[in-house]
């Protein structure tokens, strides 16, 4: 998310804007080469951002404490789903346990929206790692001591969505408290690339040590990097600045109107919306139970996440070299490679096969997220970018849930295979009409860098 001069950008016809400018082990197949090179690009990332970051020793803690969330924010989804898998239950139930974290982060969004904006950012991010510390530690310590059920870790795991729910606005706001204007996008870069970069890892060292040692450690390890954030987070240094005085839910109101009002911003989140619950959900909730039962297990589904976080790596590189004067046109036709994957994985193909097309869906979708950022925080003002952004995942995610949920139920009457295959074919037919949408169709940047024309 970036800066802009406050100001609106609706109303009749068309107007300009001005921007402020910028190891698994080696078991079988996959293992320590893989882990080694997650490694090395992560240490590449870190060492590329801190010095490209000569940005403060601020950013340098926060580039650092977000990085080490990343590989356990990475490493949970495999735990996770393996930990019921293993407590005997069912894809259903690890469609359930993904909807909980979802259905909480999305109800929760809103409000640490505001927060974000009425407390100190860096105080609302402490508490939230605290608070996901505690929630993946007692996951941990459930399974390695043998009291785990499943509908303690679904609950847990509400819990957790809930506590990232604060986090991410506010994270946002502190990026614009500590970095010049100058400097933003450039920081922006290296905290995608960090994401990104934490993917790979976080996949293959969650691959590994369920594999190795179970889930409950791989856990307990997701709590410490938690940790790791909240001690760095401790360190940062922001001055007090003046808070908004209106009453919370006139910041909540505000907020939505902002949202609304941009057709371009609510029509993308609506399609990115059924994008998750259509084609998303349905290969990672099926994904794992298939890998459980038809393809070698953790380790190879690991294999799989790992690939899509390496694509995701090296889209984050090109989105933010990426120069384009239709954002959105790019952001709609660059998802389409993800339908790849899923007809893959209807088919049970090789991970030969599945993980490269993981990787091509990896770097779509990094590189259409960076590129819609951009939009973001070329055309929102200031003020309002953290609460536009919570109510943009808000939309964007609501429906997850019920696709997390219902991913088994449904493959259970159409068949995994068929499932798959539709939510592939959805994703074709429905770029094909968002794209010619004229709020998306005609949203353009000016020739100049700085100016952007959006349609009313």
């Amino acid at each position: 998310m970036g800066r802009v001069r406050p100001g609106g950008c609706v109303g009749g016809g068309v107007h300009r804007l001005r921007a402020r400018g910028a190891r698994e082990r080696r078991r079988g197949r996959f293992g320590l080469r893989r882990c080694d090179a997650a490694l090395a690009v992560l240490s590449w990332s870190c060492t590329v951002g801190g010095a490209a970051a000569a940005l403060s020793t601020n950013f340098k803690l926060l580039f650092a404490g977000r990085a080490a969330s990343y590989v356990g924010t990475y490493l949970a989804p495999i735990a996770v789903a393996f930990a019921i898998l293993d407590l005997h239950g069912s894809a259903t139930a690890v469609g359930l346990s993904f909807a909980a974290w979802t259905l909480a982060q999305v109800s929760m969004l809103a409000f640490g929206g505001v927060l974000g904006d009425r407390l100190p950012r860096r105080m609302v991010m402490i508490g939230s790692d605290v608070a996901s510390t505690a929630v993946r530690t007692t996951m941990g310590l459930l399974l390695v001591t043998g009291h785990a059920h499943v509908w303690e870790l679904i609950a847990l795991q509400g819990a957790g969505g809930a506590s990232v729910a604060f986090y991410n606005p506010a994270f946002y706001g502190l990026v614009r408290e500590i970095v010049p204007t100058e400097s933003l996008q450039r920081a922006n870069g290296y905290l995608a690339i960090a994401r990104y970069a934490a993917f790979p890892l976080g996949a293959a060292t969650g691959g590994t040590i369920v594999a190795t040692v179970g889930s409950g450690t791989a856990l307990l390890f997701d709590g410490g990097t938690y940790a790791v954030s909240a001690l760095l987070l401790s360190l940062v240094r922001v001055e007090s600045i003046a808070r908004p005085t209106a009453s919370f839910l006139r910041e909540l109101r505000d907020g939505w109107s902002a949202f609304v009002e941009r057709q371009w911003v609510w029509l993308t989140c609506s399609w990115i919306s059924l994008y998750f619950v259509l084609t998303y959900a349905p290969f990672f909730v099926l994904g794992p139970y298939i890998a459980k039962h038809s393809m070698g297990g953790a380790g190879t589904w690991g294999a799989v996440v790992t690939g899509e976080g390496t694509g995701a790596l090296l889209g984050s590189v090109v989105g933010l070299k990426l120069r384009v004067n239709r954002p959105l046109l790019v952001v709609s036709a660059i998802f389409v490679p993800t339908s790849i994957q899923s007809v893959l994985l209807a088919f049970h193909a090789s991970v030969y096969a599945l993980a490269p097309a993981a990787a091509l869906a990896g770097f779509g979708f990094a590189c259409g997220s960076v590129v819609w950022d951009t939009a973001m925080q070329r055309t929102i003002p200031p003020d309002k970018l953290a609460r536009v952004g919570a109510y943009g995942w808000m939309s964007a995610m609501v429906f997850l849930p019920a696709g997390y949920a219902l991913a088994g139920p449904i493959s259970s009457v159409v068949g995994m295979r068929g499932y798959l295959l539709f939510g592939a074919a959805w994703l074709l037919a429905s770029t094909a009409v968002l794209v010619r949408l004229p709020a998306i169709r005609d949203f353009a940047y000016d020739e100049t860098p700085e100016a952007v024309v959006v349609p009313a």
